[in-house]
């Protein structure tokens, strides 16, 4: 039996916009499923608008996005292929498409695949096409979906139904002296032990980039992650309400690992300033790096979009801080630093924000505004 010859088959790969070190995992999975479906095709690849060399009439245009607030470079690219090449298939995915997928399907008559692309999922990426960026680690799961139903995540909407992987390993390029996990939250697997095993016997440094459950984290699973090289080690602090969890699952990673230890910081989203602060500072008492994370709804607006107990001015501050005094937006364990910017209070805290927004307007780096009112008045 003859094989079919795909050589004249061209497919485009798009990522309208990079905004993170990492590459789009998507279309890196896309690639390969598309070089073992159509043997002999040719895959393209491009950051931004554009026609790469040699490509003529790509049989398909796959478009990722990532997101949301970049919701016009999504819609620039697909206006843009759509015209360059009118007679190719636009396929659209990602976590922006996804999210606004009614809004893409209204004024583009797109209908986007939304959260998994199960024809690719199962591919390994193709790690010959990194989109600009120079990698040095492989990239996978362990597993998909979250046990976790946060009102604030869109896990229940990208993946919401929870797998395990049994044959993650294929992701794994040996030269690549990382791995980086993105499992939402590796600690419920029930593969938790085998998986362990497997990347000690890898015997590469680990990176759980999404963060690791502190409330899931006992003596016995610390036992056996932290025999793991992970660096560093990273923990999420959403809610008040988990800071027992997230004090103890700290001075565990202490115990059985020498590793940095940082910490997602969610805030903007039901808590308020001084909620923030009493987490900051908490973090900062006990040594670890914080990460704070702003929330932002799934919405196409670009500017800042306050939660409930915030406004547009502290976030503005808040954010010039992280920008203007740390590295890369991460709080560092400096406890004089810390008092120094922040105060050592809520109130200072808060009083500070609005003294940093006031300073950053008169050197005209905001729009015109009205003045702030205090919070809490």
């Amino acid at each position: 039996m003859t094989l079919k010859d795909y050589s004249d088959y061209q497919f485009l790969l798009v990522e309208p916009v990079a905004k993170t070190a990492y590459p789009p995992l998507g279309l890196m999975k896309i690639s390969s499923m598309l070089k073992d479906k159509y043997k002999g095709c040719t895959v393209f690849t491009q950051v931004g608008n554009g026609i790469p060399d040699r490509l003529s009439c790509p049989k398909r245009v796959f478009i990722t996005s990532l997101f949301t607030w970049d919701w016009k470079f999504l819609v620039g690219s697909i206006d843009f292929y759509k015209r360059v090449f009118p007679s190719s298939e636009i396929m659209v995915g990602g976590i922006s498409a996804s999210l606004l997928n009614e809004d893409l399907q209204c004024i583009r008559g797109i209908t986007p695949c939304v959260g998994l692309y199960n024809d690719a999922e199962f591919y390994p990426p193709d790690y010959s096409i990194p989109f600009g960026r120079r990698n040095r680690a492989s990239i996978t799961f362990t597993s998909r979906g979250c046990n976790r139903k946060c009102e604030f995540c869109s896990v229940r909407v990208l993946e919401p139904d929870y797998f395990v992987k049994d044959d993650w390993q294929k992701d794994i390029v040996e030269e690549f002296p990382f791995i980086i996990f993105w499992d939402n939250n590796f600690l419920y697997s029930p593969n938790f032990e085998k998986d362990c095993q497997k990347i000690l016997q890898l015997g590469k440094k680990v990176d759980f980039n999404q963060g690791l459950d502190a409330r899931l984290l006992d003596e016995h699973r610390a036992k056996r992650l932290f025999n793991i090289d992970i660096d560093p080690i990273r923990l999420a602090f959403d809610d008040v309400r988990y800071e027992r969890a997230v004090v103890k699952a700290i001075r565990l990673a202490r115990k059985y690992s020498n590793r940095e230890i940082m910490v997602y910081v969610l805030y903007n989203f039901k808590d308020t300033p001084e909620d923030l602060y009493y987490r900051i500072d908490l973090l900062n008492r006990e040594g670890v790096l914080s990460f704070p994370m702003e929330y932002r709804a799934p919405n196409k607006r670009q500017g800042k979009i306050p939660g409930p107990h915030w406004n547009t001015f502290l976030l503005r501050a808040f954010k010039l801080t992280l920008l203007f005094y740390y590295n890369k937006g991460v709080i560092s364990r400096s406890r004089t630093s810390f008092e120094r910017i922040y105060g050592k209070t809520a109130n200072e805290f808060v009083s500070r924000l609005y003294e940093i927004f006031r300073y950053d307007k008169a050197l005209k780096r905001t729009s015109k505004v009205e003045e702030p009112i205090l919070y809490g008045r």
